[in-house]
C-alpha cells in the first residue's frame, strides 16, 4: 500500500504518477548547514521554580519529548530558552509552531531580541519567501514545508484550533520532527511523554478564580459592571461572532472574531489605550494586557469548553507585578465545563502554595 512519506496519507485515489496530490503544493525545505552560536548574554532572571524545569528541558530536551504542564502566564517562553541556546550551540534546527498567525509574528519578534546574532524568522501567511533559519517560528500549518528536518520541536498549545483534532496536522507535525518534539499547555494533557509541571506564575501571584454571577438579565448585568469598571481595561468574552457585532453596537466598542481582517491594530489600542474590547474565542489564547478584567458572558454557552475557560481565565493578572484584574462569567446555569476550568484552576493554586512554600526566600520583588 503507498503511503506519503510527508503527510503519511494512504488513500492511492489522492496518488498521481506517484506523486500525492495533498501535499504536493508545499515545498520541502532546503537542506542548509545551521550556524553554530556560543556568544549569548544572558537578558533574563527566572523564578527558581522556573529554573527547574528550564534545567531538565535543556538537560533531556534533546533526547526525550516532554509535556510541560505550564498554567497560563508561566512564562513558557523563558523556560524554554536554555533548551533552545543548547540546540543553537550544537547545530540542530530547532522550531517553535503556534496556531496562530498574529502569535507567530509576535513570539519570533521576542526571540530575535533575546539572540540578535542568530538567523530567527516567523513561516506563515505573508511570511513565506525564507523559510530556512536557526529558529523557525511557524503555524502548524507550515510544517507542510519541512520533512524529518528539525531535532527539536517546540508544539505550544497543542489543544488549540486549528492543531487540535487535526489529523493531517498532526501527521505532518511528527513527520517533520526527527528528534524530540515539547508540548507546552495549561489546558493539555498527554500521557506517553514526560510531564513536568509549572502551577506558579514568576511573580508568585495566583491565579484569578473566577467569580459568577448566575441567573436572568445577565447583558444588564454585564453593561452595569463594565461602567464600574470604565477606567480599566475590560475584556469581554462572547461565544459567537453575531453576539460580538451585538455588544459591539451596543457599547460602541471594537471587537475582534475570525472574520477580522487586521487583528492587531485594536490589538495595540487596547493595550496603549485600554477601554473595552470584545472578542470570540480567537484572543482566548496567546495575547498578554497589563492590568486586564476579563468578563465572559454567557460562559455556560458549548462553544466555551473548560480548556476555553481556563485560557481566557488566564487573561488576567499577568506580569511580574500584577496589581489589579479579576475574572467574572455570566451564566444562566454553572455547567459541568464551568465547575471542571473552576476546579483546574483552585488545584493549580493549591500546587502554587506548595512551590512557595519550598521557596521562603524569594524575592519576587
Amino acid at each position: 500500500m503507498k503511503q506519503c512519506v510527508r503527510c503519511l496519507e494512504d488513500n492511492e485515489q489522492l496518488f498521481y504518477l506517484g506523486e500525492c496530490r495533498r501535499c504536493l503544493s508545499f515545498p520541502f525545505a532546503e537542506d542548509v548547514e545551521i550556524s553554530v552560536w556560543d556568544d549569548f548574554e544572558k537578558t533574563i532572571t527566572l523564578m527558581p521554580w522556573q529554573d527547574e524545569i528550564s534545567a531538565v528541558l535543556a538537560e533531556k530536551g534533546v533526547h526525550e519529548s516532554m509535556f510541560i504542564d505550564a498554567v497560563c502566564g508561566a512564562g513558557k517562553t523563558e523556560i524554554c530558552l536554555e533548551l533552545i541556546e543548547r540546540c543553537f550551540r550544537e547545530g540542530k534546527p530547532v522550531a517553535w509552531t503556534v496556531p496562530r498567525r498574529e502569535v507567530v509574528l509576535e513570539l519570533a519578534a521576542r526571540l530575535q531580541s533575546y539572540y540578535p546574532s542568530q538567523s530567527i524568522i516567523p513561516v506563515c501567511g505573508g511570511h513565506t519567501d525564507k523559510t530556512i533559519a536557526d529558529l523557525v517560528v511557524c503555524t502548524t500549518h507550515q510544517l507542510f514545508r519541512y520533512y524529518q528536518y528539525f531535532d527539536v520541536l517546540i508544539l505550544d498549545e497543542p489543544d488549540a484550533f486549528p492543531y487540535a483534532g487535526n489529523e493531517i496536522l498532526e501527521r505532518i507535525l511528527h513527520t517533520s520532527c526527527r528528534g524530540t518534539i515539547i508540548y507546552l499547555s495549561a489546558t493539555f494533557s498527554i500521557d506517553h511523554v514526560k510531564r513536568l509541571e509549572l502551577s506558579i506564575r514568576p511573580s508568585g501571584v495566583l491565579l484569578p478564580v473566577p467569580e459568577i454571577k448566575r441567573g436572568y438579565f445577565l447583558l444588564i448585568r454585564l453593561i452595569l459592571d463594565l461602567s464600574k469598571y470604565s477606567n480599566e481595561s475590560c475584556l469581554v468574552f462572547v461565544p459567537t461572532k453575531k453576539l460580538a457585532r451585538k455588544l459591539s453596537h451596543i457599547l460602541r466598542s471594537p471587537m475582534i472574531t475570525s472574520d477580522t481582517e487586521d487583528k492587531q491594530s485594536p490589538i495595540d489600542t487596547f493595550r496603549q489605550s485600554g477601554g473595552i474590547l470584545i472578542a470570540t474565542t480567537v484572543l482566548e489564547r496567546g495575547v498578554t494586557f497589563p492590568e486586564c478584567f476579563v468578563f465572559v458572558y454567557c460562559a455556560d454557552h458549548i462553544t466555551f469548553n473548560e480548556g476555553s475557560l481556563v485560557q481566557i481565565s488566564g487573561r488576567a493578572l499577568r506580569g511580574m507585578k500584577p496589581k489589579k484584574g479579576k475574572v467574572i462569567f455570566y451564566c444562566l446555569e454553572i455547567n459541568q465545563d464551568i465547575q471542571k476550568a473552576i476546579k483546574r484552576i483552585t488545584a493549580a493554586n493549591n500546587s502554587a502554595l506548595s512551590v512557595l512554600k519550598n521557596h521562603p526566600k524569594t524575592n519576587l520583588y
